[in-house]
């Protein structure tokens, strides 16, 4: 199974391009029982009430098996549509269909149900009579979130894409913090809780300045002045002279961002702007490790 990103557009795929060629690292982490079980009650509970408006549920699941081309097979004749979904999600039928795949392609049923599931909102779209997709996609982005799976909703229709954090991830976790923990343990902590509050989807403005202050608190650490401020450029300059001045600048810019709500019309930095700050937080905070180690 490939590792790369699948390309942005591809008419074979009438824009629908499989989860097979998207990044393995998002189905290995997280809890997908968790949320393959919250997600099958979910679904079923939607066809069982007709809150999207469908007129003809067997109807809409011959559709969704054609849309997932086969992943699921619908059988009106024996099952009702609501206990059909549920019972394909269901924790029992994941559990029987890895150990069918575990000599071949465990991923294989995680896969399957991520291409069920995206062909099932793209149906879903065409069904707006009461409104319930936003209602069902802000609940398939928390059921993420509570599972820790990176799996984001964007776009209209709406689509299922990674969440785009193995950099931030490879470098927070895998870089950073090892050097961090064994001389900064609390503000390893700090960054490490900014990172889960990103995966729980809280507001951008509190990630980023929960962050940035960790990353000043270890400049004080560093330095000795227990009042420096990293948006004060003589203050860094002094305390930091061997920093090249682009660095320098660099700091001073982000330390801008920090309550930067009416800048945003007090909207925090959307999801990809806030992964960009986090990781460019954490690597300032390497730099300044590196900086002591070496001109300390």
């Amino acid at each position: 199974m490939s590792n790369d990103r699948a390309p942005a557009h591809d008419d074979r795929w009438g824009d629908h391009i499989p989860w097979s060629l998207r990044y393995q690292v998002v189905l290995e982490r997280g809890d997908w029982t968790r949320f393959f079980s919250l997600l099958s009650y979910r679904l079923s509970s939607l066809i069982e009430h007709h809150e999207a408006g469908i007129r003809d549920d067997r109807h809409f699941l011959e559709r969704l098996s054609a849309e997932s081309l086969g992943r699921f097979v619908a059988d009106n004749r024996t099952y009702t549509p609501d206990h059909q979904v549920r019972l394909f999600f269901s924790l029992n039928e994941i559990h029987r269909e890895i150990q069918e795949h575990r000599d071949k392609d465990s991923l294989r049923p995680i896969l399957d149900r991520l291409e069920v599931l995206q062909s099932f909102l793209l149906l879903l779209s065409l069904h707006q009579q009461y409104n319930a997709l936003p209602s069902l996609v802000r609940d398939i982005k928390r059921f993420a979130a509570e599972s820790n799976v990176w799996l984001n909703i964007h776009g209209s229709p709406p689509t299922l894409v990674p969440l785009e954090e193995p950099l931030l991830q490879k470098e927070v976790l895998g870089n950073l913090l090892p050097r961090l923990e064994e001389k900064f343990p609390e503000r390893a902590a700090d960054l490490i809780n900014a990172y889960h509050d990103l995966l729980k989807g809280v507001d951008t403005n509190t990630i980023f300045g929960n962050a940035f202050k960790a990353l000043e608190e270890l400049a004080r650490e560093i330095s000795g002045n227990t009042k420096l401020e990293l948006s004060d450029a003589s203050a860094l300059g002094k305390h930091f002279p061997k920093l090249h001045g682009t660095i320098q600048l660099t700091i001073t810019k982000l330390a801008a961002h920090r309550g930067d709500e009416a800048g945003h019309g007090r909207k925090g930095p959307d999801e990809y702007e806030i992964r960009y700050l986090l990781l460019s937080v954490c690597n300032v905070a390497l730099l300044l490790l590196e900086y002591k180690e070496h001109c300390g």
